[in-house]
């Protein structure tokens, strides 16, 4: 639902995280990323990213978390990694072969449409402006760090830092700056809409006209700035309310319907992507969670909406859930018009594994094995007949997670007293659904696993379905 809120809106300085105990596992991270082409501007806007493979048509699949080459001793989001996931988001493409000159990592060629000669031009990263000294895959990246992705001929290497106030009034003037971002030092001849910069570095706009102005410096022989978002109202007008009427669009990531499809712990990621298109830009964010279904332990799910984080410049917040529960989050973001846009996500369920002895019980015959791409990075295996696994749900139906092995065995699984032998013989990935029940009414039911041999066998998790 999209509506119309009329109060002073301050930005919260402070970021709220809710976060898990520290891990040595990287999480995702959120970065501003723009990409600047030889042509034109390709994105420009906040990205949410992580330790993953990156896929070109040139070069096919490789790891992109940082250990490239033994740059990281450890695996993190990388600027190649956001670049990746900025293309995916925003419907592009990205292309360039894999071990150029004997480097462990990507030579990006083309980015959208934009395509370099890397004879003459190559695709120059920057972190927060500075040139960064790895390769894109090499490179670890923070969260809030501004990354710059610019296609340059090769004797380019200063990149325009554009700043000034974001709001104006019509008829008066205005001054902005223009810098060289890594530097620090003032830009000369740049071109900031109709005006250019003096010696300082100092250019002065007029608008005659109220509306929301993008402004970005050029000049030749550098990389064109980051966007100034600037709205010009009419005196006395509060700052961009005279012509910004339209609220952002807002698309909320989760992990999936189960956090495991694309995590491992608990503690999940619940990102959101804020677009405000020809808009007066983001301002702040708001997100609440709610708990809609106990599938194991105590029935306390109170279905009351409560707070992460309260109108802060962040679009992204760490939960940790209990296992077993199913949670819905809502997300309401807002421009600096004061429209506002609040949308709720689909449900997602938090999986039972080992660590719940008193929920999902486990008999002897059962061994434990530390298996780092599992949820709760461990799982259970039998490599005989008898061992035996209960858990008592409520829900409409529910899911068994694990790994199908090349020397699998069978299990029989019970569902109120009706069975099935799954045969878990074959091969797939950590973390697959290996059976969903058929649909039940809805309650208190009793879900039963028994190993019966003929092959080791490998469970994950259950979850609980509603």
């Amino acid at each position: 639902m999209t509506d119309r809120i009329r109060r002073a809106a301050p930005v919260a300085v402070l970021i709220v995280f809710l976060l898990a105990p520290a891990a040595a596992h990287p999480v995702p991270v959120t970065v501003n990323l723009r990409v600047e082409g030889l042509k034109r501007t390709v994105f420009d806007g906040p990205v949410t990213t992580d330790a993953h493979v990156v896929t070109t048509a040139t070069a096919g699949s490789h790891t992109c978390d940082g250990t490239n080459g033994g740059a990281e001793p450890a695996p993190g989001p990388t600027a190649t990694g956001a670049l990746d996931d900025a293309a995916k988001l925003a419907g592009f493409t990205i292309d360039g072969p894999y071990g150029n000159f004997g480097i462990d990592d990507y030579f990006i060629e083309r980015v959208a449409d934009e395509q370099i000669d890397p004879t003459t031009q190559f695709w120059s990263l920057w972190v927060n402006f500075a040139f960064s000294d790895k390769g894109g895959c090499q490179k670890r990246v923070l969260a809030g760090q501004d990354v710059l992705w610019a296609a340059v001929p090769f004797s380019v290497g200063v990149p325009l830092k554009l700043a000034g106030p974001s709001s104006g009034v019509t008829d008066q003037p205005l001054q902005v700056h223009v810098v060289d971002g890594q530097k620090g030092t003032p830009q000369a001849a740049a071109t900031v809409g109709n005006a250019t910069t003096d010696s300082g570095g100092v250019a002065t706009l007029r608008f005659g006209t109220e509306g929301i102005y993008r402004l970005k410096a050029e000049k030749p022989g550098t990389i064109r700035s980051n966007t100034l978002v600037l709205c010009v109202d009419p005196p006395e007008a509060d700052p961009c309310t005279s012509s910004d009427n339209d609220a952002p669009r807002v698309e909320v990531q989760l992990p999936g319907r189960l956090a495991s499809e694309r995590g491992r712990s608990r503690t999940m990621l619940v990102s959101w992507q804020a677009d405000d298109q020809t808009g007066s830009g983001v301002a702040h964010s708001s997100a609440e969670v709610r708990e809609v279904a106990d599938g194991a332990g105590p029935a306390d799910a109170t279905g009351e909406w409560r707070g992460l984080v309260d109108r802060a410049p962040v679009n992204a917040v760490h939960f940790r859930g209990e296992a077993g529960d199913a949670y819905q989050f809502r997300v309401s973001v807002a421009d600096r018009a004061a429209n506002r846009t609040t949308v709720e996500s689909d449900p997602v369920v938090v999986p039972v594994d080992d660590r719940s002895r008193r929920l999902w019980r486990l008999s002897r015959g059962w061994k434990r094995v530390r298996a780092e791409a599992a949820w709760g990075r461990t799982v259970v295996r039998a490599k005989g007949a008898g061992a035996t696994a209960r858990l008592r749900f409520r829900g409409r139906r529910v899911a068994l997670i694990g790994r199908k092995l090349a020397k699998g065995g069978r299990l029989r699984l019970t569902l109120d007293g009706r069975s099935k032998v799954l045969r878990v013989r074959g091969r797939s990935a950590h973390r697959t659904v290996l059976w969903t029940s058929r649909r039940v009414r809805s309650g208190t039911h009793s879900l039963r696993i028994r190993s019966l041999g003929s092959g080791t066998v490998e469970l994950d998790a259950v979850a609980p379905l509603p």
